[in-house]
């Protein structure tokens, strides 16, 4: 295995550099701080013939996963499914934003899915909106209640003498977590939307990490950068959901920190996973102010040789304790033999950061439309970007955007990871 440092598009100046002789707003005033063109979600007119394109193609997406729920019907015996948890209601009406808060709880409705039909259970207050703003001309019909009635109780009368599937637990459904995880494993496949939905959601967070790497001042702390990125991304209609500043060497000894009042002064890591129209993507990036400690990059060099591998082995068919077995050997190789253990390595990501966490000993074959994030990390270094794989190869859907760049020769074939950025 070889790796190979270059600059990929970087020139002596960076572009749309600030005049730091003047006030500004470093939030708003940023190298390509901004996708070329507006990305927040516009909303849908509820009074429109519903025949626009974009509703046109979230309404064959919802086809495409009504029939996947016919299928799985079909399969195990059940008569219905019922959703009830935010990531899987924005799956099943192709981004609908109809969570209770900014996580990956509860939604604010529930959805009762058969054969032949699809319907809304939800209250006075919140259906108005739920069809005006996410779900006009999808297909749904509704069943409304009182706020003060039991939401359930609606769920129970459905579910009469009938097998019912769910993604939750109790509530007369699907009282077994393995039939909760059958549903939730539906919505790993990509559709066609999704894959672009994931490409253009990539790219809006990329370029705001990024630009948010080159703009912050030595000495601010892990908690203002923070506050920076997570500005860029929801003026952009990106949910930060998973946001992690941290400084210096602070990562080496909490593999996962958050972000704190701590000034950087050295060096900093930002990881990131960001949500729009329900689906998630995650990224890794690190600038340093100077040039890179020796040590540092050694241990940058040998994380983005074992992200590499991991990606190059992640394919349709392929088992997840294989690719591990691969990427385990590198380490040993570096004599880092139990570096992987320090940290989480990895997910498949969709609707939830971590669809499934990947493990060493996991028995699950990856399969094609799959998006992937693996994540190693090398004490105070890390790496990380989601890639989609099918049977042509993978898709880097969170690719560097104006950034350095290493080249790793994985058996003959070289795949670029991101460098480090000195400032």
């Amino acid at each position: 295995m070889a790796i190979v440092v270059h600059l990929a598009g970087m020139s002596a100046s960076v572009p749309g550099a600030l005049d730091l002789t003047r006030e500004f707003d470093r939030v708003l005033q940023t190298a390509a701080d901004r996708p070329d063109n507006d990305s927040l979600p516009p909303l849908p007119d509820p009074a429109a013939d519903h025949g626009d394109a974009t509703l046109a193609a979230r309404r064959a997406d919802v086809e495409l996963k009504h029939q996947r729920v016919r299928e799985f019907l079909d399969r195990t015996g059940q008569d219905a499914v019922v959703l009830g948890m935010a990531d899987s209601v924005a799956w099943f009406t192709a981004g609908g934003d109809v969570g209770q808060d900014m996580g990956c709880g509860p939604a604010a409705i529930l959805l009762y899915i058969n054969r032949t039909s699809r319907a809304v259970i939800t209250d006075n207050v919140q259906s108005s909106r739920v069809f005006e703003e996410e779900l006009a001309g999808l297909g749904f019909q509704l069943k409304e209640r009182p706020w003060y009635d039991d939401p359930f109780q609606v769920v129970a009368e459905l579910c009469h003498n009938k097998r019912v599937a769910s993604d939750m637990t109790g509530h007369g459904c699907s009282p077994l977590r393995r039939e909760a995880d059958a549903v939730r494993a539906l919505r790993r496949r990509l559709t066609p939307l999704e894959r672009q939905r994931l490409r253009e959601l990539g790219r809006t967070l990329t370029l705001a990490v990024e630009a948010t790497c080159r703009n912050f001042d030595r000495g601010e702390r892990e908690a203002d950068v923070a506050g920076h990125l997570a500005h860029r991304l929801i003026r952009e209609g990106v949910v930060p959901v998973d946001l992690r500043v941290a400084g210096d060497d602070r990562l080496a000894r909490y593999r996962q920190p958050n972000f704190k009042a701590s000034p950087i002064q050295r060096r900093a890591t930002i990881a990131v996973t960001g949500r729009r129209h329900g689906l998630c993507a995650s990224v890794t990036r690190t600038v340093s102010f100077g040039p890179v400690e020796a040590e540092y990059r050694d241990d940058h060099s040998l994380a983005t040789m074992v992200d590499a591998t991991c990606i190059f082995f992640s394919r349709p068919g392929e088992k997840i304790s294989e690719v591990f077995r691969r990427s385990r050997r590198i380490y040993e190789k570096f004599n880092r033999p139990h570096e992987w253990t320090l940290d989480y390595q990895g997910n498949i990501v969709g609707y939830s950061p971590r669809e499934v966490v990947l493990r060493p000993d996991s028995p699950l074959e990856l399969e094609p439309d799959t998006a992937l994030a693996w994540s190693p990390s090398v004490r105070a270094a890390r790496t990380e970007d989601t890639v989609v794989i099918d049977g042509r190869g993978y898709e880097v859907v969170t690719a560097p955007q104006d950034w350095p760049q290493l080249d790793v020769a994985v058996k003959g074939f070289v795949i670029p990871r991101p460098g480090v950025l000195e400032r």
